[in-house]
């Protein structure tokens, strides 16, 4: 009978255990929930719903959006400008001229490119900072009127709001513009 005895021993000593475990896990899933929840929260706001982990706020979706655009672009046939290019110097003066004086100040973050159409990120001194379609016909170029993303962005991640925007402003730029266009500002980060 001692053989028996130290089995059921043995059996009831290995139930505690994984009794035992199954508690602790249980236990420590239930801390994990209440801990997320006191340092993890989601908030509504006018553009959408922001995730919010210890009072900062951070758009997951936009983030998610910029990951696929990187993934999916193709940029063979755009290119971005150096301040040497005669398109990105024309650029720049028809942003000074469009709305003067204080358009006079733009500096240009970078400019982006393809066929008849540019996008050009500028920064001013007592502007907001923008994003500018421009694009050239026959006649010359010139910026489009509505196609102008102005302001900040902050909480949500800058690019694809941008995107949005002029793809639904300037109905005929081409999408891969649009793609490959990567705000270069500390504005928009």
């Amino acid at each position: 009978m001692p053989c028996i005895s130290a089995w059921l021993h043995d059996v009831s000593t290995t139930a505690q255990v994984r009794m035992n475990k199954k508690v602790s896990l249980t236990v420590l899933g239930l801390v994990m929930v209440g801990v997320m929840a006191t340092h993890v929260s989601w908030v509504k706001k006018d553009n959408g719903t922001v995730w919010v982990v210890d009072g900062r706020e951070i758009d997951i979706q936009g983030q998610a959006k910029n990951s696929w655009v990187r993934w999916t672009r193709r940029c063979d046939q755009v290119a971005k400008l150096s301040a040497q290019d005669p398109a990105y110097q024309q650029a720049q003066e028809l942003i000074k001229a469009y709305s003067p004086p204080h358009s006079q100040s733009a500096q240009l973050a970078s400019v982006w490119t393809t066929g008849a159409w540019t996008v050009a990120e500028t920064e001013f001194k007592q502007l907001l900072p923008a994003v500018v379609v421009i694009h050239t016909t026959d006649t010359g170029s010139a910026i489009v009127p509505h196609a102008i993303w102005s302001g900040f962005t902050l909480p949500w991640v800058a690019a694809p709001h941008i995107r949005r925007y002029l793809g639904a402003q300037a109905p005929g730029i081409p999408a891969d513009l649009l793609d490959c266009f990567e705000p270069q500002s500390a504005s928009f980060r």
